[in-house]
């Protein structure tokens, strides 16, 4: 009997209203979703928004919908830029985005992908299924608020955006392996 309604307590906490079942991993910090993105091949998605639940307002049709997050948690490293810490707005600025979304490529070493301001669920949703398995990027594709004012020449090379990677620190104390992000 104690049991049973242990079970029944267990499995009602799981599935309350409002429980986000099947979000997407947050990664902690940029450099482990860097890390990641790197062994196991996956691109980045970076949602720069406010608040602690800012992914989902980014989202302009009432959050991130069913495939999206399925998309997310299967093809993505996903990485949740809060503005409204301190070290939000620093990375908010080294992406030279306030509100909007980022996809890497899958090496993680440049950007696919920028769109700035808010994002409809649909193009969310066709943003991570073209980008999923997408060759390295040679050129950013800009969407949004604030696109490139003038299309580069035919002649021109690529216009190549690095990923933003942050300084990394060298202490005597660590090995060259964390040195380099690799643990």
């Amino acid at each position: 009997m104690l049991t049973t309604s242990l079970v029944t307590a267990a499995v009602a906490a799981l599935v309350t209203p409002g429980a986000s079942v099947g979000s997407p991993t947050w990664q902690p910090d940029y450099r482990t979703a860097l890390a990641r993105s790197a062994e196991q091949r996956k691109p980045v998605a970076v949602f720069i928004a406010r608040g602690t639940d800012g992914y989902s307002q980014l989202v302009t049709d009432g959050g991130l919908g069913a495939e999206a997050a399925r998309m997310l948690r299967q093809n993505y490293i996903c990485f949740y830029v809060d503005t409204a810490t301190n070290s939000g707005r620093e990375l908010s600025q080294a992406f030279g985005i306030a509100k909007g979304l980022v996809i890497s490529d899958k090496t993680g070493g440049a950007q696919a992908l920028r769109h700035e301001g808010t994002v409809s669920r649909a193009d969310l949703t066709g943003y991570l299924i073209r980008f999923a398995d997408a060759a390295p990027a040679s050129q950013t594709e800009f969407h949004g608020a604030a696109q490139p004012v003038a299309v580069a020449p035919a002649a021109a090379p690529p216009v190549y955006q690095p990923v933003y990677q942050p300084q990394m620190t060298f202490s005597p104390a660590m090995s060259f392996r964390s040195f380099t992000g690799g643990g």
